[in-house]
């Protein structure tokens, strides 16, 4: 989807200056907060809806020494809650901006997070009250840990910095490394014995507390993600390359173990001095069983990126990942269940019917349904493993999808059963739109413009004249409708889709998404954060400030003034003066957002990567956007009388994902 490959030529987020190899990946800004800080369920304005119970990536999880009581922390505030294994989680989102890389669980009580510009939160309520400790330094703070009297603990980050608590956590005193390299993880055997990795192959162990350290190369300059500390004298270590090295003396030397594997290692725990784990880059699980001297490599289902984890015994055990994942295994790490809900992939656009029937429609042919705002998502069968892209409806029944590879999906009965159009095209499709129960046309690369005059049964080809890739189509009337591509591509017709002529722009940047409403008002969005606006139906366009240069993919216009866009760093902006001035809505996410469907008051939904799709609680603000009225002419379909619920013909119960965790029955 061209869309996905220009994110990935830009990045998606605003990374700190210094390229860490840290599993936090601390990418989002952190600000002064005051002392004590409310833990709340939802955060501001925005409720998640899938994945569950959220979908930002998880950077860290730890559990008490109990096996039920335990947090996992991440990007965009994220803090999960569990006191029953992680069967269940209770978001606890703070009300200011962090991005979280490390926490550590004394009991269900006790528990202190770190992370980003020098971040410490502790709690000793179970995460009700979250309380910032002051410490003399902003550098971004990797990972925590506590010696066995829960008491001793060390946090390490950037420029070779350690911070050393005696009290629990409350005060932190800075200790000395000796060094400049961002360190990336700390492990510490007790009071006295604690070993620090990081970047250019760091490694530095103390034996006397932390008052001195001492640094050795055991993997060269590679990076190192995973550190153990078994005694004064023993300690294993992971990094990049697949890099593996054990020492016998302290760290005087190291000896390389050979796990046969040049992929990167990202985590390493070991539950006692022989049975340990870790993961890699390519979603491999490696148990040892012999304290690290020999690795055996296994296999988790959809190879996920755990970019963390960690043991409570040699068989109970939890891991993280990328937008939201939590796995947990009980036998040692031969088999993960899930214990996070829904589907992570991407969802590329979202369709409602009215305020409680909608669809979504994503990566390899994922069709989701749900009855009630989405409060459910149903995956449904949609017999295509092809990406889809676009979806568009007329009536009360009658919805299409467009996708990758001339893929196009149709139903008349309202998604309980969908079947194929006949393209004849295998370029893949970009974006759909009906002006009536048996006409409509496609859109997509190499300048592609389909056209059905059979309620997209079958498919014709017409010329438009370009080979830039084609992203969206809408229409204002029957005759009138609009194009937007690549490279500022905007295209027109007048004669109901026969033919196409150019708009002339002097734009030279990718539009993704166009949009109408009454009075022939339009918006379009694309690359770097272009807004354009039209008031005669996409014959003129002018170019509107934008206070964003991140790619923009979704936009919506409400009224003549109204309009809402979305696009990465989960940015959603608004403007209701017909673009003028557009204010930034605070999200609770970063993930991209690919698709925006607005009907008025808190009827907001937005979706887009890894799964996500996230429902406003409130009206926007800060601009109060005006109920949408009803758009002109070719909506003239829309259904008036309360839709029935839609019941799929075919579920999805195996959607190929990691099996769902179900909590065992205590025996009698």
């Amino acid at each position: 989807m061209n869309r996905i490959r220009a994110v990935g030529s830009i990045g998606v987020h605003l990374c700190a200056s210094v390229a860490l190899s840290l599993p936090l990946r601390l990418c989002v800004s952190a600000v002064l907060f005051s002392s004590v800080i409310s833990a709340q369920r939802i955060g501001p304005g925005w409720v998640w809806q899938n994945p569950l119970p959220q979908g930002n990536q998880l950077n860290a999880i730890h559990f008490a020494k109990d096996k039920v009581s335990g947090f996992a922390v991440g990007t965009d505030n994220a803090i999960l809650y569990t006191k029953n294994g992680g069967f269940t989680w209770q978001p606890q989102t703070v009300t200011s901006s962090f991005s979280f890389s490390s926490v550590f669980t004394k009991d269900a009580k006790n528990a202190v997070i770190v992370g980003a510009r020098g971040t410490i939160l502790i709690t000793e309520n179970g995460g009700e009250l979250w309380r910032a400790v002051a410490v003399p330094t902003r550098d971004h703070l990797a990972t925590v840990t506590f010696a066995d009297d829960n008491q001793t603990g060390w946090t390490v980050g950037t420029y070779g910095r350690i911070l050393k608590t005696t009290d629990g956590g409350r005060a932190w005193t800075e200790q000395p490394s000796g060094i400049q390299n961002h360190l990336t993880h700390i492990s510490a055997r007790d009071e006295k014995n604690a070993i620090a990795v990081g970047v250019n192959g760091t490694a530095i162990i103390t034996n006397d507390g932390g008052a001195t350290w001492k640094a050795s190369l055991p993997c060269g300059n590679a990076t190192l993600n995973g550190a153990e500390i078994f005694s004064e004298a023993e300690a294993i270590v992971i990094g990049s390359g697949g890099c593996v090295a054990r020492s016998a003396d302290g760290g005087e030397t190291w000896k390389r173990i050979n796990i046969y594997s040049r992929t990167d290692l990202l985590s390493l725990c070991f539950s006692d001095a022989k049975h340990g784990s870790m993961t890699d880059a390519n979603g491999m699980v490696w148990l040892t069983g012999d304290g690290g001297s020999t690795w055996l490599p296994f296999n988790v289902r959809t190879n996920p990126r755990l970019v963390a984890h960690c043991f409570a015994d040699k068989f109970t055990g939890w891991a993280v990942g990328e937008n939201g994942l939590i796995v947990r295994t009980d036998d040692g790490g031969y088999s993960w269940q899930r214990l996070s809900g829904g589907g992570r992939e991407d969802v590329n656009d979202l369709l409602f019917l009215d305020d409680e029937i909608g669809y979504a429609a994503g990566l390899n042919g994922r069709v989701w349904l749900t009855n009630d705002a989405g409060k459910l998502w149903v995956q449904v069968y949609s017999g295509v493993d092809a990406n889809l892209n676009s979806i568009t409806f007329f009536g009360d029944d009658r919805v299409w999808m467009a996708g990758d590879k001339g893929t196009i999906l149709r139903t008349n009965n309202g998604g309980q059963s969908w079947g194929k159009g006949i393209t004849g095209v295998t370029e893949d499709l970009f974006g759909i739109y009906f002006v009536s129960d048996r006409v409509g046309f496609a859109v997509g690369a190499n300048g592609l413009i389909l056209r059905s005059t059979t309620g997209g049964a079958y498919w014709e080809r017409i010329e438009s004249s370009t080979r830039a890739w084609l992203e969206d189509i809408k229409f204002i009337t029957e005759k009138q409708g609009v194009i937007v591509g690549d490279q500022g591509t905007i295209l027109a017709t007048m004669d109901g889709g026969q033919t196409w002529s150019r708009v002339k722009t002097n734009l030279a940047t990718n539009l993704y998404s166009v949009s109408f409403t009454e009075g022939w008002v339009g918006y379009a969005v694309g690359a770097n954060g272009i807004i354009l606006r039209t008031a005669d139906g996409g014959l003129s366009w002018e170019d509107r400030e934008s206070p964003v240069s991140v790619n923009l993919f979704g936009v919506t216009a409400i009224g003549p003034n109204d309009a809402v866009a979305v696009g990465e760093q989960g940015t959603v902006l608004v403007t209701a003066d017909g673009g003028e001035t557009w204010g930034s809505e605070p999200n609770i996410t970063s993930n991209v957002l690919q698709a925006i469907v607005f009907r008025g008051g808190d009827k907001v939904w937005v979706a887009g990567r890894g799964g996500a799709i996230l429902k406003r609680l409130t009206s926007l603000s800060p601009i109060k956007i005006s109920t949408p009225k009803l758009p002109p002419v070719l909506r003239n379909a829309m259904p008036r009388l309360k839709l029935k619920p839609r019941v799929p013909s075919i579920t999805i119960t195996d959607d190929g994902d990691i099996p769902v965790a179900v909590p065992t029955k205590p025996e009698r």
